[in-house]
């Protein structure tokens, strides 16, 4: 597993274990304010991000322990405030990490902690957002090169003489590491 599998895992595990009106899914990490304001999302929702890895060492098994956070993401709607539906959310998902493991190989959530991220810089948005954050032990696994796809390849355009902005050439070209000549 690598840290994307752990991640997708756990959206998985949270969509399992939440009220089906929920959205889960992934979110790249920590973000600000800002970008709330611009970030399209149903809600309510639940948004699951790596934050970070400890306790690497120098052991054949990589085996890290993660800090993960799941925001919870409501808005005010016919049903009630989005403050009221927001603390409701985040006791479930409380109460969803306490079910055991949340992927594959991975050590149950510890150190669960809860952090009400509301702000007045919300304005009249409507919204409200929280954070339970939580650390797993899990195995990681390196991947190969096949597998990262794109990121091994480079489109390449070739301008030769006369250098007249009009490309001769192009390719698609594979970025493999090479051997050591030693």
């Amino acid at each position: 597993m690598d840290l994307l599998d752990v991640r997708e895992a756990i959206v998985e595990s949270l969509k399992a274990r939440l009220p089906k009106i929920v959205t889960v899914s992934g979110i790249r990490g920590r973000f600000d304010l800002r970008e709330l304001a611009t970030y399209t999302q149903k809600c309510p929702a639940v948004m699951v991000g790596v934050l970070s890895a400890t306790g690497i060492d120098d052991d054949t098994d990589l085996r890290p322990k993660l800090k993960l956070a799941a925001y919870v993401l409501t808005k005010n709607g016919r049903g009630g405030k989005a403050d009221e539906a927001g603390l409701k959310l985040s006791s479930s998902l409380l109460h969803a990490m306490r079910r055991g493991p949340l992927a594959e190989d991975c050590q149950a959530p510890t150190g669960l902690g809860f952090n009400n991220l509301y702000s007045t810089s919300f304005g009249d948005e409507g919204v409200w957002l929280a954070a339970v954050t939580w650390q797993q032990a899990t195995p990681l696994t390196e991947i190969s090169d096949d597998e990262l796809g794109e990121f091994l390849r480079v489109h390449a355009t070739f301008d030769i003489a006369p250098a007249d902005g009009k490309p001769e050439a192009e390719n698609l070209i594979s970025v493999r590491p090479t051997e050591s000549a030693s």
